[in-house]
């Protein structure tokens, strides 16, 4: 360059040039969390319920975490290794600021989760009991890793959260394009395990949405009016794609904890004076639009508040909550101290139902006092309590703060808080209804909302000594260390197994398969549950030595996993393959103080007494599943459009013993009826319900009912 030019040139340069704040970088780990949170809604918003196998290669594997919870253990296994990646960085680098989390809530959390562990002692899984517990830590410790984020990596996470709630309601949008059509009411799942998960999950995405879009709104004489317009309006955009989907959902509870997010962001906005003008426009249209589409996009919440269907709901949907938190209720007062183990609710709660079968309690609180006991509940709502009560006084004494914690004059950080406020408000009181910390997806995103929140809040500085510095991060290291090689063991075992089943599906015993996933989790108990139906199987098509080993290994499972449903395998392999009716009728005697009103084993043990001639112990039996016909248990149910087709069942085994015994003819004829009444409902149910459509029966099931049909239709004629 020429020298008269470069002199030209610093003479004539602004001085301001050189005095340009350098924007600061996001940290490496920052971005790994953010990912983290991307993902979660994405992979594991569903419940492990052993779908479909899918082709055990990369293609099929990947495929697979956006579309089904067959593989859940690995998106879980992901999202903690973001974690524990980050948390390592970040000791690397000592970088980090000061914590914010109070020393009170610090211990609390930590005496959680020891708690959790100890339920493991009592536990009735207790594999399941360290997964679950697994689950816990990751959410809990990144919580703290969340609330280690200053300036940009915070609004970076905010931010990180806006897409991934965005990109759920997508999802769901796209899915209810594709569906309403043909059922107008189509209630969306997205890739939630139900609408009522989606909307827990966009409860606590939309708030921080929409006020990340208002925070941007500022002017001052340092900041350009149209400074960043673009982005607050596509972030409104985004939030009102948020509120829509809840609409979508039809979930009733849900759209009062969004409504309630709204009405706690408006308030604390208002408490820590961040209103202004363009934000209260802002704010405004949101609501307005969102008013405005509740007209097409809301059939299927309408649909559910109609004078005819309340009656409806509130007998079977609501009814259905009550009575299942009575039966929880009777869980924790059976268990108070230690539970029945964390995560075990499914297997436990059988012995205490007023009604029928549900994997989760309707509700987060009452399921943790029931699975991990009093005292975990009571450390769960201390440390949250200590956390709202230090935010809230924090921000009692900095009203007047515009927010120093952003990375542009345009952002300021006390709207942030409000729509943080917002979606923990949100959260806490959907778990009242429905068991959303149970999702994975909604556990982890609530406990990154606390922890930005701290992260942003205007608490005063208090800085850590190095060694202390050192001690914290190594025991969240460790926890998460543990957890993570957990998780490991876990998704080990269901890509095995996954394998294993995918080549079952496609008619190759894969006994190999099954032993590697045992590998990984040899107290796994649904692995030798497969194992034994496998053995099950070769022994029903004459391999008969195999028979003594599905025994076994089905007694293993039972030991490991006490379900009823392994008991009730063990029946008929006692009764169909080995010839010994006595110890089949033992089997499901054993099922059923289980789960004592499991119509399924009722039916078989049934039939089995009529084969060894004890017919008045059969009469017994179907006696008592017309008693549970009823009762409560069947008039309040999950499903009420299906009926339960064990009943007709009973009905057909007491016809068969009225004939034995002599009795009327018109006696006989009148309990067929209603044995083919129920089975005619049932398939008129599934044939004009859409909704029905996607439960489909095993082949074996479907055989059972068939010829329990002719031989209705035999007697009748």
């Amino acid at each position: 360059m020429n020298p008269k030019h470069m002199k030209k040139r610093l003479l004539t340069k602004k001085p301001t040039d050189s005095l340009q704040p350098l924007r600061p970088r996001t940290a490496l780990s920052t971005w790994l969390l953010g990912v983290a949170v991307v993902l979660a809604p994405l992979t594991t918003g569903r419940l492990e319920l052993g779908g479909e196998p899918v082709e055990p290669s990369l293609r099929g594997v990947v495929a697979a975490l956006f579309t089904t919870g067959t593989l859940l253990p690995l998106a879980i296994w992901l999202v903690a290794l973001l974690a524990c990646v980050a948390l390592i960085w970040e000791w690397r680098q000592r970088s980090v600021g000061d914590n914010h989390i109070p020393h009170v809530a610090r211990v609390l959390a930590t005496l959680l989760l020891l708690w959790m562990l100890a339920s493991v002692v009592v536990s009735m899984y207790r594999w399941g009991t360290v997964v679950a517990w697994s689950w816990w830590v990751v959410a809990v410790v990144s919580a703290w890793l969340f609330s280690l984020r200053r300036g940009q990596d915070g609004w970076t996470v905010g931010f990180a959260l806006a897409i991934a709630g965005t990109v759920a309601a997508a999802f769901a949008m796209r899915e209810y394009a594709e569906n309403a059509r043909i059922v107008p009411n189509w209630r969306v799942f997205g890739t939630f395990f139900n609408p009522n998960f989606l909307a827990g999950y966009l409860c606590l995405t939309m708030p921080v949405t929409l006020a990340m879009a208002m925070a941007g709104a500022a002017r001052s004489h340092n900041s350009s009016p149209s400074g960043g317009g673009e982005l607050r309006w596509l972030l409104g955009f985004g939030a009102w794609m948020q509120m829509t989907a809840i609409l979508l959902t039809g979930s009733r509870f849900g759209t009062a904890s969004a409504l309630l997010a709204l009405m706690v962001t408006a308030g604390w906005m208002a408490f820590n004076r961040s209103w202004n003008r363009q934000r209260a426009l802002l704010f405004g249209v949101v609501c307005l639009m969102v008013l405005a589409t509740a007209f097409f996009a809301a059939r299927s919440l309408t649909a559910r508040v109609t004078a005819a269907q309340t009656v409806q709901e509130g007998e079977y949907s609501g009814g259905f909550r009550l009575w299942t938190w009575r039966g929880t209720l009777r869980m924790v007062q059976a268990h108070p101290l230690l539970g029945t183990g964390l995560g075990t609710y499914e297997i436990a709660y059988p012995r205490y139902a007023y009604v029928g079968f549900t994997r989760l309690a309707h509700n987060s609180y009452l399921q943790l006092g029931a699975e991990a006991g009093v005292p975990a509940l009571a450390l769960l709502l201390g440390t949250l309590g200590v956390l709202a009560w230090r935010v809230t006084r924090a921000e009692a004494h900095a009203r007047n703060d515009a927010g120093s914690a952003g990375f542009s004059p345009l952002y300021d950080a006390r709207v942030l808080r409000a729509g943080l406020a917002g979606a923990i408000a949100a959260g806490i009181a959907r778990n009242l209804i429905d068991s959303d910390w149970s999702i994975f997806a909604c556990l982890f995103t609530f406990w990154a909302v606390v922890g930005l929140m701290l992260s942003f809040a205007p608490f005063p500085k208090a800085g850590e000594q190095g060694g202390q510095r050192h001690r914290v991060y190594l025991a969240h290291v460790v926890l998460l260390a543990v957890a993570l090689a957990v998780l490991t063991l876990r998704m080990g075992g269901a890509l095995s197994a996954n394998g294993a089943n995918w080549n079952l599906s496609q008619g190759i015993p894969d006994e190999e398969g099954y032993q590697r996933a045992l590998h990984w989790e040899p107290f796994n108990g649904d692995h030798y549950l497969s194992v034994g139906m496998l053995y099950l199987g070769m022994a029903r098509a004459g391999d008969l030595p195999r028979a003594e080993e599905a025994r076994k290994t089905l007694l293993r499972s039972a030991e490991l996993t006490p379900y009823s449903k392994t008991w009730y395998h063990l029946g008929n392999l006692y009764r169909d393959v080995l010839g010994e009716p006595a110890q089949a009728a033992g089997a499901y005697r054993r099922a059923l103080q289980l789960d004592p009103h499991a119509l399924r084993v009722m039916a078989e043990l049934g039939k089995t007494l009529e084969q060894q001639g004890k017919l008045q112990e059969a009469e017994a039996v179907y006696q008592r599943m017309l008693e549970i016909e009823k009762s409560v248990y069947n008039r309040v149910r999950a499903v009420p459009e299906l009926p339960e087709v064990d009943y007709a069942f009973a009905y057909a085994g007491l016809a068969r013993i009225a004939r034995l015994q002599g009795k009327p003819a018109d006696e006989v004829r009148d309990l067929y009826s209603r044995a083919l009444q129920i089975l005619d409902a049932d398939r008129a149910a599934r044939e004009n319900t859409v909704m029905l459509w996607s439960l489909k029966r095993p082949a074996e099931r479907q055989r059972a009912l068939d010829d329990l049909r002719q031989e209705c239709e035999r007697a009748l004629r």
